[in-house]
């Protein structure tokens, strides 16, 4: 027994030797063939005949006939096949053939479906490892089809006469290139290179390229971009786009856009920087001709401190606004860079810091420029809370130093600020009523350089304010027995105590500005949002509110006791009595799909009625009423004023907009506009429609602006976008000019958005 266990342990090691020792002389992968029928021929080569199959790392091929050549190695197809192979990719042809490890072929009238659904269908197709290599191709990501006479094709597709699709770093290059959509050419580039619709990661190369053509009377020029995408690192990218003109007879000229974007610990980090140049100009002594950067930083320092950086800066006035017409920055003033520092939980939970700089650029070429201010800095500090004998307690500290080229009318050239407020809180229930009890207490030193007083008086020197503001208010919620539709009844008053001193003409307001009259505002000791303006009334709020689940009903009105109240008299209200603010608000909170559309979704209606002239000053009516084929909100307004007791229409507008459902899968309309009753005129409406499907999209809007003046024509804008998947956007600046002007037309890409296509059952 012993003997044949010590056999058995030497058979083993024998074994485990040869599998260690004795070299594998057979490296080749190996291929499995399956056929309802399997040959030999004289050369001794396999034939598969019916239902052949060929299996290899992950690869499939299927064929009625397939045969492998014992000599060459080669996997000859002379039929119809198709390989699957390792990304789920399908490959079909008439006839080809493939080396045994399926690394190299060819393919005769390949088409080529790729796992995200996009085609490409060629004459002839090499496959080299990653590379495929189609010739007189086509490649659509759309897998709808529609039928032009006999022929049936995509919505979109790009013939190229060499198409070749890099599966390893997921690039798409095509050689003579045509565009075509619904079978009708409508671009020709020589060459075109597009990320590959496989790609999931970001990976760096060329994005779509840009051709516009601009025409000048007989002559034409032309602006190509080719943009190139760089992913440095995981956490770092950089799009640099060069822009070339040329042609037309005008001067040649480049611009160059870099766009840095890039992820750091707690924040992160963009920078734009465009520039022009004219390298081929003649007689040119320097290529650098204007620029413009705007940059924008944000990082969390800590756990207590955040900083923010924002600037934009350009080598000459309007810069930014011609290279970038749809930027926001384009319709400023200034240009502004700012520093921000926050801090959080300095000395409490609940405290906060922000510590803020402003410097600015002039923009545009106006004398109001010049009365744009510079802060440096500005300083704001919450306290946070505190309780004292059941007493909330809290504070901000305010401090700023502003100084602008030209003082104004109302604005002095320089002031500084220190300020504290110290503000004071407490509610409790008495007599089933909810009291509150606030104060806020102002302290305040101003010093100010240049302040106009009266007609060329001017004020420089200091000023010190003490401005304290005390309230109380109580509510008392009720319902009653029986109660109809469960309503809460809940009447308030509020009495409000202020320094009766106006604010001083030595001070310029820099950071207060008038809020509206509303019952919102109403109940806020100081009406003003800053505090350089302080609401010095002395005043009795009273109002009513009446609500259930869907519906609210509220009534405020105001009784000033001050004479010279700022608010009450910048507000309209000429009597002590204010205007009586209405609102009434229903919503309908039962959302089940399967009701009916008979109801209205949200309804508001605003009034503001003057109880002294007794006339309806103002009122705003809205409605938003679903329906089975879109949604759809109108939007009254009604502004009087009243003139030796003759009321005067001020304004008076109807603003409507409508949103479609989807119509057949793809397409919603949608139109709005406002209406202008006083002066029965559609100043403004716009139409548009969208289709997006799989894989194209279209956008028509159409805007009219009216004018009621007879020496101002109506302003059309007509815009078309279409949007390809995997390609990009192209969007006309506008075609509804007239033929002068359509000298200036231009066609603009935009950047590959392919969340915007719907998904294709």
């Amino acid at each position: 027994m012993i003997n044949l266990r010590k056999k058995i342990y030497f058979f083993i090691l024998v074994l485990t030797a040869i599998f260690l020792l004795v070299p594998n002389y057979n490296d080749a992968k190996e291929i499995l063939i399956f056929a309802d029928n399997i040959t030999y021929d004289e050369d001794e080569n396999i034939i598969a005949r019916g239902n052949a199959k060929i299996f290899q790392d992950n690869q499939l091929i299927l064929s009625d006939l397939i045969i492998y050549e014992k000599e060459t190695e080669k996997l000859i197809l002379p039929s119809k096949f198709i390989l699957k192979d390792d990304k789920q990719n399908y490959y079909e042809g008439d006839n080809g053939f493939f080396e045994n490890n399926l690394n190299y072929g060819e393919i005769n009238n390949i088409k080529i479906k790729l796992n995200d659904g996009s085609r490409i269908i060629g004459v002839k197709g090499k496959r080299d490892k990653d590379i495929d290599i189609i010739s007189k191709g086509v490649y659509s990501p759309c897998k709808s089809r529609i039928r032009i006479a006999n022929f049936i094709c995509p919505v979109w597709q790009l013939e190229g006469e060499k198409i070749l699709h890099d599966n390893k770093n997921l690039f798409l290059y095509q050689k003579h290139s045509k565009m075509r959509v619904l079978n009708t050419p409508v671009f020709y580039i020589p060459y075109i290179v597009t990320p590959s619709p496989l790609r999931k990661n970001r990976k760096s190369g060329f994005l779509s390229p840009q051709i516009s053509l601009n025409f000048f009377d007989t002559k034409t020029s032309q602006l190509t971009s080719f943009p190139y995408y760089f992913n440095i690192s995981q956490d770092k990218e950089l799009t640099f786009t060069p822009m070339i003109n040329y042609g037309g007879g005008v001067d040649s000229s480049q611009r160059f856009e870099f766009d840095y974007n890039q992820i750091i610990s707690g924040g992160n980090f963009s920078s734009d920087l465009t520039f022009d140049s004219n390298f081929e100009q003649q007689n040119n002594e320097n290529w650098f001709s204007d620029a413009s950067l705007i940059t924008n930083f944000n990082k969390n320092l800590n756990d207590k401190y955040r900083l923010n950086f924002d600037s934009a800066i350009e080598t000459k006035k309007n810069y930014i606004q011609i290279t970038r017409p749809n930027d926001e920055l384009s319709y400023t003033n200034s240009l502004s860079t700012s520093i921000t520092l926050e801090g959080f939980n300095l000395n409490k939970i609940d405290d906060y810091m922000q510590l803020n700089s402003n410097f600015y650029q002039i923009n545009q070429k106006n004398e109001d420029s010049k009365k744009i201010p510079v802060i440096l800095p500005s300083l704001k500090y919450y306290t946070g809370n505190t309780k004292y004998n059941d007493f909330d307690n809290n504070g901000i500290i305010e401090s700023y130093n502003i100084f602008r080229e030209i003082n104004t009318d109302t604005l002095s050239k320089k002031q500084q600020k220190i300020s504290y407020t110290h503000r004071i809180s407490r509610d409790f229930i008495r007599y089933k009523s909810k009291i509150i009890l606030e104060s806020e207490i102002y302290n305040q030193i101003y010093n100010t350089e240049k302040k106009l007083i009266h007609d060329d008086q001017y004020h420089t020197g200091s000023y010190y304010r003490l401005f304290p503001i005390f309230g109380i208010s109580m509510e008392t919620p009720f319902k009653l027995n029986n109660n109809l539709y469960n309503f809460t009844y809940k009447p308030r008053t509020q009495i409000i105590l202020a320094s009766g001193s106006s604010n001083s003409n030595k001070i310029s307001n820099e950071d207060s500005s008038i809020n509206n009259f509303s019952i919102s505002n109403l109940s806020s000791l100081n009406r003003f949002s800053g505090s350089d303006k302080l609401d010095n009334s002395k005043r009795i709020n009273y109002g009513f509110n009446i609500y259930n689940e869907k519906l609210s009903v509220n009534l405020s009105q105001v009784y000033e006791f001050t004479n010279n109240s700022n608010f009450h008299i910048e507000q309209g209200n000429n009597e002590k009595l204010s205007d009586l603010l209405g609102s009434v608000e229903y919503n309908e909170v039962d959302k089940n799909e399967n009701i009916q559309y008979n109801y209205f979704e949200k309804i508001s209606y605003n009034f503001r009625y003057d109880v002294n002239e007794e006339y309806l000053k103002e009122q705003n009516f809205k409605i938003n009423y679903p329906t089975f084929i879109g949604n759809l909100e109108l939007s009254y307004l009604d502004q009087n004023s009243k003139i030796n007791d003759s009321i005067q229409k001020d304004t008076e507008t109807l603003n409507y907009n409508f949103h479609s459902k989807k119509i057949g899968s793809f397409s919603k309309i949608n139109f709005s506009g406002l209406y202008n009753l006083k002066k029965e005129i559609n100043t403004e409406y716009n139409i548009g429609y969208n289709y997006f499907d799989e894989c194209f999209g279209i956008n028509i809007d159409f805007t009219r602006k009216s004018y009621k003046e007879d020496n101002l024509k109506p302003q059309d804008i007509l815009t078309l976008m279409f949007s390809f998947k995997n390609i990009g956007s192209y969007k006309s600046t506008n075609l509804a000019v007239s033929e002068t002007d359509k000298q200036d037309i231009e066609w603009e890409s935009g950047d590959i958005n392919n969340e915007i296509f719907a998904e294709y059952d």
